[in-house]
């Protein structure tokens, strides 16, 4: 069973130790058991470590010593670079570290899992709390986070961890001087190449792409729905970009906490070398966020072809038949025909349970209605140092090939269905990698809107033939 750290944390990490820096996972409570013993047995005298925990509600949180752990009778010892730090609150990125300031820093005691001064773990032993559904590990709380051997900087035991300490897993990592990510021997996916040639195979492909004649309409419908900064908007400069011949940054796109999205966008994308517009739209919505998201009833509303372009999406009350535009009686062409789940896959396993079960919620609507659904990755190259240095490295990547593995179980979809891609962020020209993991990407989407289509298409027939057969 692999960790769960992502490139993303282990730059922060890194960062806050001061070094680039390699992580080696020792311990994990759930594959290696709630036993003191076996966490010293493993962890012991082996030198620096970072100890994760991860909260039942998508905090994740922990701490770092310079020094090796050691077993004793029962001892307080002192490591003067020792921190403690969070990462997430509530599937939130929002790191801050918590340095030393006095006193003891951490427990050396034979019958103690990983005990810090201000983060205690268990005692002797621990299973999973058998009353719980969650299959979570109830931990010690004494002196949680509560600022006497390190600066809190204002936090407290509730802002960092919800003034619990339930987890689903804690992990113990060496940590060592860095080495590059690893690249696998061979591809997890198949590719054509990644050339200049395969891209405008691929956009040749795309821009003669025609929806299915029989349903007699213009173009398809792709709906992007995701978490708040997953990537939505970029995804859509990145297609207006490819097609453009330059970086475009059409739709409003950043790192805000709430979505800069907060209308329905119906959008077309013109090629440049024809200036003709393709024959789909991409249609933006309002991003996912705990506490603050679309209603139900207004995606049930998109779904089905109600809601008119720029709908302004209200969190306190939704759309109904008196909303200016709402049309009453949508054909095939107004409604959703292929939905895209977008997720940031430097987060992927620390989504709250909030926004997770907001997804699945809109997952149920998109399924009851037999529209064909996949996943976009994004930020697979904040995941991936591999990556990061080259995007067509993408299907050597073990990082993101076990992100994928992640969402599609999260998602309850075949892999195939889950697409890594590289939104347009920091670069100043286009690259043939990014471009053509966002036209595999959009490409497949247009196979599965033709599904749907082939779908409604024979409803239709089935409901003549059976017109016919009562006449």
């Amino acid at each position: 069973m692999d960790g769960l750290l992502t490139c993303k944390i282990k730059t922060q990490l890194s960062h806050w130790i001061g070094k680039d820096s390699q992580f080696i996972l020792l311990y994990k409570l759930s594959r290696d058991g709630g036993s003191a013993k076996k966490f010293h047995d493993v962890c012991d005298n082996k030198g620096p470590t970072v100890t994760i925990y991860y909260n039942t509600d998508n905090n994740v949180y922990g701490g770092y010593l310079s020094d090796s752990w050691r077993t004793f009778r029962s001892n307080y010892s002192t490591d003067n670079a020792a921190f403690l730090y969070k990462l997430y609150t509530t599937g939130n990125w929002k790191p801050v570290k918590f340095p030393h300031i006095q006193g003891e820093t951490h427990l050396e005691k034979i019958s103690s899992g990983p005990w810090f001064y201000s983060l205690p773990s268990f005692q002797t032993s621990i299973k999973v709390d058998e009353k719980s559904l969650s299959n979570f590990y109830s931990l010690s709380t004494s002196d949680f986070f509560d600022g006497q051997r390190f600066d809190m900087k204002g936090e407290t035991a509730q802002s960092v961890a919800n003034a619990h300490n339930n987890v689903t897993d804690l992990e113990v990592y060496l940590v060592k001087e860095f080495l590059p990510d690893e690249e696998l021997q061979s591809p997890w996916r198949d590719s054509k190449g990644w050339n200049l040639q395969v891209v405008q195979e691929l956009k040749d492909s795309i821009a003669s792409y025609e929806p299915l004649e029989e349903m007699k309409i213009p173009e398809v419908n792709i709906l992007l729905i995701g978490q708040v900064g997953a990537g939505k908007s970029s995804f859509l400069n990145t297609i207006n970009s490819i097609f453009k011949g330059e970086i475009s940054f059409r739709a409003c796109t950043g790192g805000a906490e709430n979505s800069l999205t907060q209308k329905f966008h119906k959008l077309l994308v013109r090629d440049l070398s024809t200036k003709k517009y393709l024959r789909f739209r991409i249609c933006d919505t309002s991003g996912v966020k705990e506490g603050a998201t679309i209603i139900n009833e207004d995606i049930g509303f998109i779904l089905d072809g109600h809601l008119p372009n720029q709908y302004k999406f209200e969190l306190d009350s939704g759309a109904s038949t008196k909303t200016p535009g709402f049309v009453k009686e949508p054909t095939v062409k107004e409604k959703i025909h292929v939905v895209v789940f977008i997720i940031d896959g430097s987060n992927v396993s620390f989504l709250s349970k909030d926004v997770v079960k907001k997804l699945k919620e809109i997952k149920s609507l998109v399924i009851e209605r037999g529209i064909p659904h996949l996943v976009f990755l994004t930020k697979i190259d904040e995941i991936c140092e591999l990556v990061s240095d080259d995007v067509s490295k993408v299907y050597k990547s073990k990082t993101v090939r076990d992100a994928v593995n992640r969402a599609a179980d999260l998602f309850a979809i075949p892999r195939s269905n889950v697409l890594p891609v590289k939104n347009y962020e920091k670069e100043h020209e286009l690259q043939t990698s990014i471009n053509i993991l966002a036209l595999l990407a959009l490409r497949k989407s247009l196979m599965f809107a033709d599904d749907f289509l082939e779908n409604q298409c024979e409803l239709k027939q089935e409901n003549m033939e059976a017109l016919n057969k009562q006449d």
